[in-house]
């Protein structure tokens, strides 16, 4: 009986005095318990919050720019922020929009057919039946025009496709083209198309890349039917200048694309497919559709686009939580939520979770636990018509963003299964470190078990072994990130949860269709909306972790590797492509071409290309980043030993010199003249891809250059980068001094 009560009473006193908790990236001893109580509180607030009836009323009718639902939910997001404590402000910005109210597309002569634009209704989904307010598949801002001309298959519309078109002695000159729409965005390939002479373009959902070939199509599975159609904008950063919309506006066609775009379904696009006859393609342009796809040429079509060219108003919700300690440094925390009709997976089940985070970190801070850095919580508009809103908030605020930004955190599409982050390489401990502390819903492992378990079976099926940190991509074009990474240089992720395609974390089997509903979403996105309150818990914890840490918690051993390899994707890729264009003339001007061909197909050989190239020494730039590593070790080093338990406590002081040197890391990267080869873009570390199959170029003022074989100014942009990493290093030094020298 003593024993028991001798036991007892050890584990009592072992309860008094637990073990400290586990150390949070960017927390000494005492701040991590504390954020951790915080964090409890907040996923006991979103295990309770309203999910399925805030993502009923959101989708409950058509969300595109200028909708009366879309302006309602930009109300009701900013009333419910308000009633939260949120401090928020309504910005409106007017843009032009061309959403096409004539759009035709017919066979001429044989057997007429005449393309659907809108699409029927799918039993046990009533939203689908609704008409009121809801756009046809579309192409927002194709020219106005209408022409009859031959039509022609170009497989994606990508400049491979034309090469090999040429080589088979086929034009598009004067004709219309049809195209996929995979491989590339909406944006490129009415421009390629333009650029070799055609005169109209229609784009198509082949069944390969997302309906019947992927699995039952919708109400039976998640896939999109023939009669699905995508909506999209062809991309005009111009409509939010006025002087420029209004000459737009004047000539119903933008300056560089002045030829009419339509988008149909694949139950469409077979009626023309089987029309066009001509040549059978070749293997790699055969899509799924149960047919033997033909180049054309021969078969007309009848394409007409109108558009009444409006201006429509934008409204981004702008909520302020003032940071209790640090008030003039912002975490920034964004989604849209404009959508092509209702929006469930594209974008408002991500905003769901933003209401969720925004009702606990509201709840918390009227109960005196305000964060100590400000929130700036933001719901976009007009992401959908090209990145809108977020462009027209951050160029109107971009001197205050340059000196307060610390870290922006954007969601779009989400729906179950692994978490999916992009962003700067220096994030990745703080994105480890969060999904180390949350449970998968369909698995009970944790979130990060199953990042690490991905990642390990996607590489053992290419035949590899992988180890170490899960170290992000940086981030493309494709949502509100945009100006945040690319021209502000403001730290950024865009996270989600996803598996839908092929173990492609990027799909939405119905995207920009009719079929985007809350009852899709529920069926095949995420019943239950479990991971819905999983991204919530997610994002709240990110921008927590952000906004309370002692020490900023960025890791740049990650990122300084990162600048290694695109170091040595830049230079593998340059001297690929001049081995390459050597090898190709090399075989033109020995005839090899026309001897291999298939005699039958009657091929035509390619032409010489330009294989002029100087070797760019990159030397200096390598020196600089080994000098960024070194520096990047010692500091992620004395960053660990800092937080560890039992590691004498930071001063004040000392926290504000090394938050301070660490500001200044992202910022040295900024070219704010911008990139010589597109001047929008100022980061000297990343800006979108050029080059087919590349989301991000890797140092991309030194890869234009050479593209362009501009080698004078490839050298000036290897010494600019490199003084700027050096610039980078010596910031991380002063940091790490500023950690270890009390």
């Amino acid at each position: 009986m003593r024993t028991l009560f001798i036991a007892l009473s050890l584990t009592v006193a072992a309860g008094a005095h637990a073990a400290p908790a586990e150390p949070i990236a960017g927390f000494g001893g005492a701040s991590t318990q504390a954020e951790r109580d915080v964090e409890q509180r907040v996923d006991a607030s979103i295990g309770s919050a309203d999910l399925d009836g805030w993502l009923r009323r959101l989708t409950s009718a058509p969300n595109q720019v200028g909708s009366p639902h879309n302006d309602d939910n930009a109300r009701f997001i900013a009333d419910s922020l308000r009633q939260w404590g949120w401090d928020v402000k309504v910005e409106a910005t007017r843009v032009l929009v061309a959403y096409p109210t004539v759009q035709k597309l017919s066979l001429l002569g044989g057997e007429h057919y005449a393309a659907d634009f809108t699409e029927p209704a799918v039993a046990g989904d009533p939203d689908t039946a609704k008409r009121d307010g809801v756009l046809p598949g579309m192409e927002s801002y194709s020219p106005d025009g209408a022409v009859d001309a031959p039509l022609i298959y170009v497989n994606e519309g990508l400049a491979k496709d034309y090469a090999e078109l040429e080589r088979a002695g086929e034009s598009v000159k004067g004709k219309v083209v049809l195209v996929k729409s995979s491989g590339a965005g909406r944006w490129v390939k009415p421009r390629l198309a333009q650029e070799h002479g055609a005169v109209g373009v229609v784009i198509y959902s082949d069944p390969e890349a997302d309906g019947f070939v992927k699995g039952d199509v919708y109400p039976d599975g998640a896939w999109r039917t023939p009669r699905t159609v995508q909506r999209g904008t062809l991309g005009i950063d111009s409509v939010l200048d006025a002087a420029s919309a209004k000459t737009i506006q004047a000539a119903k066609h933008t300056a560089d694309l002045t030829i009419p775009v339509v988008t149909i379904g694949y139950g469409d696009a077979e009626h023309f497919l089987r029309a066009l006859g001509g040549q059978a393609v070749p293997d790699r342009w055969q899509g799924g559709l149960p047919l033997t796809y033909h180049v054309g040429g021969n078969a007309r079509v009848h394409l007409e686009v109108r558009s009444p060219w409006e201006w429509r108003t934008l409204h981004n919700v702008i909520a302020t939580l003032r940071g209790s300690e640090h008030p003039d440094e912002w975490v920034i925390r964004g989604v849209h939520h404009d959508a092509w009709v209702y929006g469930a997976w594209d974008p408002l089940a991500g905003t769901t979770a933003l209401l969720a985070e925004a009702r606990a970190i509201g709840e918390l801070a009227r109960a005196g636990v305000r964060p100590k850095r400000t929130l700036v919580f933001a719901s976009w508009d007009g992401e959908e018509l090209g990145i809108l809103g977020s462009k027209a908030w951050t160029a109107q605020h971009a001197a205050e963003l340059s000196k307060k930004a610390v870290f922006y955190l954007n969601n779009d599409t989400t729906g179950r299964g692994f978490l999916a982050a992009q962003g700067d390489p220096s994030l990745s401990t703080l994105i480890d470190g969060v999904a180390a502390d949350l449970q998968d819903p369909e698995t009970g492992a944790t979130v990060q078990a199953r990042r690490l378990a991905k990642r390990a079976v996607d590489a053992a099926e290419k035949g590899k072994d992988v180890s170490g940190p899960i170290i992000p991509s940086r981030v493309g074009t494709g949502s509100d990130y945009l100006s945040f990474a690319h021209r502000l240089a403001v730290p950024s992720l865009h996270v989600r949860y996803g598996y839908d395609r092929d173990g492609d974390d990027e799909s939405v089997p119905v995207y920009h269709s009719l079929y985007d509903t809350y009852t899709h979403y529920q069926r095949f996105g995420d019943p239950g909306l479990a991971y819905v309150g999983l991204l919530a818990k997610t994002n709240a914890r990110l921008v927590l972790r952000v906004a309370n840490a002692d020490v900023l918690p960025w890791r740049y051993t990650g990122f300084a590797t990162a600048l290694g390899k695109d170091i040595d994707r830049l230079q593998a890729s340059s001297e690929t492509a001049h081995k390459e264009a050597q090898r190709h003339n090399a075989l033109v001007d020995e005839g090899s071409y026309h001897l291999a061909d298939v005699a039958y197909r009657k091929l035509q050989p390619p032409t010489r290309v330009d294989d002029a190239w100087q070797a760019v020494n990159l030397d200096a730039l390598r020196d600089a980043q080994r000098d960024l590593l070194v520096a990047a070790t010692a500091f992620d080093a004395a960053a660990t030993a800092a937080g560890a338990s039992g590691a004498p406590a930071l001063s004040s002081a000392q926290t504000a010199k090394v938050n301070r040197s660490l500001r200044d890391v992202a910022p040295a990267f900024l070219q704010t003249s911008g990139l010589p080869q597109r001047t929008w873009y100022r980061h000297l570390l990343q800006a979108p891809g050029r080059k087919e199959g590349e989301d991000v170029a890797p140092l991309p003022g030194i890869g234009d250059a050479i593209d362009a074989k501009a080698w004078d100014q490839a050298s000036a942009e290897v010494t600019l980068t490199a003084n700027a990493t050096r610039k980078a290093a010596e910031a991380l030094r002063q940091a790490t001094v500023a950690l270890t020298q009390p």
